[in-house]
């Protein structure tokens, strides 16, 4: 079966809670900072926020499948592949997929639990996070199905994947066409000079990064130069700026700048991947980078107004 778009991400659960600075504070967790952790160290976290009383919310998260899983509330017909452990949490996330029209594919880790990732909201709406990436951040390259990847239009790389170099490498050399995904500061910092071979040897149709992943793969701080360094690894370039919007370009010369859509904000937690759900299913039909952009910023604000990464309503 062939898909517009092939995903290729983490399996791992969001769980969000509201807190003060105080409990960042005692935990000695800076804040906006993306911490990654082992098993024991988020349970324990989870066990804290227990005592505590405190509520937390859980739902199915990984930025590559809140991606498709956007997408194919937008209409496209898409699947996702993903690694997580043979427990209930990974059956479920699949599922649940699955129901929001999402074809799933599953690879197994038997040593492994799935992932998840604790979202703390701070009373300014951001984010801190502490992730414990289990089975997600092992993708063995025979685990990797090549004919799946040549059959689909478009194959959408989540960043974490960096972490499974050789798998990725085959993902890059099958695929007709890629986009990515960049992902979390420190993660880019370790891997940048093997990401950018991959990407000069298989350029990435679209390459999306926020700011900071923005500048962590260039070492740039100008938004101007970031945009410009991204587009020597990728034909078109997309730097998202949180409530301002978007900046894209297809060439040095020409930028376009897409104001963001002013919303009340409950949460910000999937707001770039809304984002990138827009933008690539409106490329997929009409390969406009300024209606992309445009239609990108409106699915953002919509999934904002509500908690949860994949709470996206069209009506």
């Amino acid at each position: 079966m062939s898909f517009s778009i092939l995903g290729f991400g983490q399996v791992i659960w969001d769980l969000t809670v509201s807190v003060d600075y105080r409990f960042l504070k005692l935990l000695s967790i800076e804040k906006g900072d993306h911490s990654l952790v082992n098993y024991r160290s988020i349970e324990q976290l989870l066990s804290e926020l227990t005592l505590t009383g405190t509520k937390v919310l859980k739902n199915p998260g990984g930025s590559c499948a809140n991606v498709m899983a956007n997408l194919a509330k937008l209409g496209s017909k898409v699947a996702f592949v993903g690694k997580h452990g043979d427990d209930p949490n990974g059956h479920l996330f699949m599922k649940l997929l699955k129901e929001d029209g999402v074809t799933p594919y599953s690879i197994i880790d038997q040593e492994r639990a799935t992932g998840q990732l604790l979202s703390l909201i701070t009373p300014d709406k951001d984010r801190t996070f502490v992730v414990y990436r289990g089975a997600s951040g092992f993708f063995h390259p025979k685990q990797i199905d090549e004919q799946l990847i040549k059959e689909a239009e478009i194959v959408h790389i989540g960043g974490y994947l960096v972490n499974s170099e050789k798998a990725l490498w085959k993902i890059f050399k099958n695929a007709k066409k890629t986009t990515f995904d960049l992902s979390a500061q420190s993660i880019i910092k370790q891997t940048r000079p093997h990401l950018q071979k991959m990407m000069k040897k298989y350029p990435p149709e679209v390459l999306f990064a926020n700011i900071f992943e923005g500048s962590a793969f260039t070492q740039s701080e100008n938004e101007e130069e970031i945009i410009n360094h991204m587009l020597d690894f990728a034909t078109i370039a997309v730097l998202t700026l949180g409530e301002r919007g978007a900046l894209v370009a297809k060439t040095k010369e020409n930028h376009h700048y897409e104001p963001g859509i002013v919303t009340d904000v409950a949460d910000t937690t999937g707001a770039g991947d809304a984002f990138c759900a827009g933008f690539l299913h409106s490329f997929l039909k009409n390969h406009d980078i300024e209606k992309s952009a445009k239609l990108g910023n409106k699915i953002a604000s919509k999934t904002i107004r509500r908690i949860g990464a994949r709470s996206l309503q069209l009506n």
